[in-house]
């Protein structure tokens, strides 16, 4: 399962809290480009959601856990 930089970016500012339209923000993106980003990492990671390609994320250690 290979995510792209910018897939491994966006899934790291969720796991951080920030909102698509944050991120979109953040990286001078629209909130859709965030979006679809972020629904192409779920089809990548095999899950159905947000939060799940965090976790699946953070297990396979794509991407930082929190450390708080």
């Amino acid at each position: 399962m290979q995510l792209t930089p910018r897939q491994l970016e966006c899934l790291t500012r969720i796991a951080a809290g920030e909102t698509s339209a944050e991120i979109a923000a953040a990286l001078g993106l629209s909130k859709r480009t965030v979006d679809h980003y972020v629904t192409h990492a779920c089809a990548r990671l095999g899950v159905r959601n947000r939060a799940q390609a965090v976790a699946k994320a953070i297990r396979s250690r794509l991407i930082p856990g929190r450390t708080s």
